[in-house]
């Protein structure tokens, strides 16, 4: 095997699959990445066994067509660290992957391409296409509600719900849900998947870097996310996810309209001076008034007063202050609206006027 590729024809790519790789080197070929050189290009390949990433990188000029493996982390960490126009020659000699450009060169050992496991797609019998920014939109302004290492194994992810007319994502970790949609067109009755949280991240950060038009399709164990770079394969979570309808508040509505930025910096400075155990914050609310207070145990506190739109009831209610925080970052206006429903029940936090992203925050006591 031996060809030549421009840095920035593959640096993204490997940056990507590289982050697939398992780390944990349990089995020590899953931290590689599989490099396969064709007159069709080059083909990069990560698994981890629950996900499988591939990348097809067709402007390379090939001299010898060949594969092998070779460790993901330090192949991406080493073309990153050369400049941008860099034109780098990749051959394989013996049981080596030898690497030279400017005036390095370096010699990556190898493990057998026989070794390295290739994840079994199944039959896909539907897909829809869709912009792959806004399926990373919805993953974005949702996931950081996912739990993590929860026993709860389906909490783990998040929910996808594909129907007709649009495409829902749910992400809860029990304390807190939130919940995004896009309008879509489709042939798709009314189905439902678990997406692993590793696999969700590492989506979203694909899509981020590929925003145009991707075609997903999934059976009840397998996610395919594919375009004409790139085949992302994932399993899915086996279970029934919860009702999540049931976690939205009802009762008597008390809208509270702010400035987001406002609220974002008042949280901050609380932060500082919160318990670093139990993270509590108070709001509380007067007529077109939000006092912000937060203590700790060593008789610390800080207090701190937002001017917002508010013609409610006075009342006080507690929340993990780390919930309000990454809920409204994912909030992308400037202007934010919190519904409350009492001093005893779940908020709503979302954008004004806008009923395609809502986030639940339950309350605690302090």
């Amino acid at each position: 095997m031996k060809f030549t590729v421009e840095k920035k024809e593959i640096s993204e790519a490997l940056s990507l699959v590289a982050s697939v790789a398992e780390k944990r080197q349990s089995i020590p070929v899953l931290s590689n990445i599989l490099l396969k050189a064709e007159k069709t290009g080059l083909t990069l390949i990560a698994t981890d066994l629950e996900i499988e990433l591939t990348f097809k990188i067709p402007k390379i000029e090939l001299i010898n067509e060949g594969e092998t493996t070779v460790s993901a982390r330090k192949l991406a960490d080493l073309i990153r660290s050369v400049p941008e126009d860099t034109v780098l020659t990749f051959e394989l000699i013996e049981n080596q992957l030898e690497i030279s450009a400017l005036k390095f060169q370096a010699d990556f050992s190898t493990l057998p391409v026989g070794d390295f496991p290739v994840v079994e797609i199944q039959e896909f019998e539907r897909e829809v296409a869709l912009p792959g920014k806004e399926l990373s939109d919805l993953i974005e302004k949702t996931s950081f509600a996912m739990a993590s290492q929860d026993v709860r194994y389906y909490l783990n992810g998040i929910l996808l719900e594909v129907s007709p007319s649009q495409i829902n994502v749910v992400a809860t970790d029990g304390h807190r849900l939130a919940w995004s949609s896009c309008e879509i067109k489709t042939d798709f009755t009314d189905e439902k998947i678990i997406i692993p949280r590793k696999s969700a991240l590492e989506l979203q950060k694909l899509l981020n870097l590929y925003p145009e038009n991707v075609n997903i399709s999934f059976n009840s164990n397998q996610l395919k996310v594919f375009s004409d770079d790139y085949t992302f394969i994932s399993k899915l979570i086996e279970g029934s996810y919860p009702d999540y309808e049931k976690v939205f508040p009802k009762g008597t509505e008390q809208k509270l309209k702010a400035n987001k930025s406002l609220v974002q910096t008042a949280l901050n400075r609380a932060a500082v001076l919160s318990n670093e155990k139990y993270r509590g914050v108070k709001f509380i609310l007067d007529q077109d008034n939000l006092k912000i207070c937060a203590n700790n145990p060593s008789k610390e506190s800080a207090e701190e007063e937002v001017l917002v739109e508010y013609a409610g009831d006075s009342f006080e209610i507690g929340f993990n202050i780390s919930y309000v925080q990454e809920s409204l970052s994912v909030i992308p206006n400037n202007e934010v609206e919190f519904v409350f429903f009492g001093s005893e029940n779940s908020c709503l936090v979302k954008n004004i006027d806008d009923e395609s992203l809502i986030h639940v925050i339950m309350p605690m006591r302090l």
